[in-house]
């Protein structure tokens, strides 16, 4: 296809690095619109500001800051907007998002999510550094790998047909690397929430996957997990969650005999 219209988004907010930097990988081979969230709005996943009044646009040396999570700025850039959007590209999130359990939390997920839903092709960006994944990172090279990776996935699906199969892509990638492969992958399901009584009406709530993905527990092969732990980037292919089959087999189920 001719040089496609990108819209790129992302939850830590319009001013974060890792935005910039993926709106300069994306450059080369895309016309890019950013439209972003004014502030951070990370773990916001699929959120939006229903009835809680006006919300605000702002012009933005990158393009307009929206004042509400991830999935309100790619509403606003298509429906207010009008951005003629081909694709929508959400990130480079500053911090991986990576295991089933995390993907409906990502406000990066999110905006991908919500692209889907409006039947544009998607792809969400994340990276992390093992020496230091507390965000913000005070290093923006850290967020170049996952941008350079995020564009040419995007740049080699377009074309590919795999959003046919696929409504977005979700894309992880290590902060440095020597090397790095593109892998494909799927996510890795293992969830191990570690809550944790502290004194008598309090809890610390901990994800103990996450803590041994920091230690470099590669979970099980073939997930976004094990690829990133390796030092290679992952990409997960990702369907919404309401297209199901209609030829879903219910095995004895039957729905008409209810009455």
């Amino acid at each position: 296809m001719s040089e496609p219209t990108v819209l790129v988004t992302n939850d830590d907010g319009i001013d974060a690095p890792g935005i910039r930097a993926l709106a300069a990988a994306l450059r080369p081979v895309a016309d890019v619109q950013v439209v972003a969230p004014a502030s951070n709005q990370s773990w916001a996943g699929r959120d939006m500001t229903w009835h809680a009044g006006p919300t605000g646009i702002q012009e933005h040396d990158l393009g307009y800051a929206v004042e509400g999570t991830p999935a309100d700025a790619v509403t606003v850039a298509l429906s207010v907007l009008d951005v003629a959007a081909d694709a929508v590209v959400a990130g480079v999130n500053d911090g991986m998002n990576l295991s089933a359990h995390i993907l409906e939390r990502s406000g990066t997920v999110g905006a991908a999510f919500e692209a889907a839903h409006f039947g544009l092709p998607a792809v969400a960006v994340s990276t992390a550094d093992h020496t230091d994944p507390e965000p913000p990172h005070p290093d923006p090279e850290a967020f170049t790998l996952a941008a350079g990776a995020g564009a040419f996935v995007l740049d080699r699906a377009l074309d590919s047909g795999v959003f046919e199969r696929a409504d977005f892509l979700n894309v992880n990638a290590p902060a440095f690397a020597e090397d790095p492969e593109v892998h494909l992958t799927r996510p890795d399901p293992v969830y191990d929430p570690e809550p944790e009584r502290v004194e008598d009406g309090e809890v610390e709530l901990r994800d103990g996957g996450w803590q041994r993905f920091l230690e470099g527990d590669p979970g099980q092969p073939e997930t976004d997990r094990h690829a990133v732990t390796h030092g290679h980037v992952s990409v997960t292919p990702m369907r919404l969650p309401e297209r199901v089959e209609t030829s879903l087999e219910l095995g004895g189920f039957d729905p008409g005999e209810w009455r």
